[in-house]
């Protein structure tokens, strides 16, 4: 993954809903990496922010120019404006992105529990949150601190300790 660990980085998201730069934005206070900024795809952003990750969790169409990483849904891999992006990919449903959630489940003490699965590793997931909703929200914010160098260990920490929800 990208190392980026010097100066204001943007990692800009496409997320009509908001879920998941707030679970993003939550895991990286967590982890202790407040040198980024977070804003919608398009949003204008100081001059002296770097561009580093690109996060599409919709089919909005990217303004990819000069981000280091792209982060896309698994989904819209295969348009060929994200294709070429070649994406760091994940995704709820597909076993072929690069990060997927299996056996989603909510346990009875209202957690979302999930195993995630990437790049050769495998960790379990008690999210803090009131639904089913929130575990591709956390999965795309998982990926995307992955892909800024933060260790799968340091994301599942986040993930197991953060109360999200509506």
């Amino acid at each position: 993954m990208a190392n980026f660990h010097s100066g204001k980085k943007l990692i800009a998201v496409s997320d009509k809903k908001g879920h998941t730069i707030s679970v993003l934005n939550d895991i990286l206070s967590f982890c202790g990496h407040e040198n980024y900024l977070l804003a919608p795809v398009g949003e204008s952003v100081p001059e002296d922010v770097q561009p580093t990750v690109l996060l599409l969790c919709d089919a909005q169409s990217p303004a990819a120019d000069g981000f280091a990483v792209c982060v896309a849904d698994y989904a819209f891999s295969a348009m060929p404006e994200i294709a070429a992006l070649k994406p760091l990919t994940y995704s709820t449903v597909s076993d072929s992105a690069d990060f997927t959630a299996r056996n989603i489940r909510k346990l009875p003490e209202g957690f979302a529990a999930f195993e995630m699965i990437g790049v050769g590793v495998i960790g379990r997931v008690r999210l803090a949150a009131d639904s089913l909703d929130w575990v591709g929200p956390a999965l795309a914010a998982a990926a995307a601190a992955i892909a800024c160098g933060i260790s799968f260990a340091e994301v599942l920490d986040a993930l197991n300790s953060l109360k999200i929800g509506d």
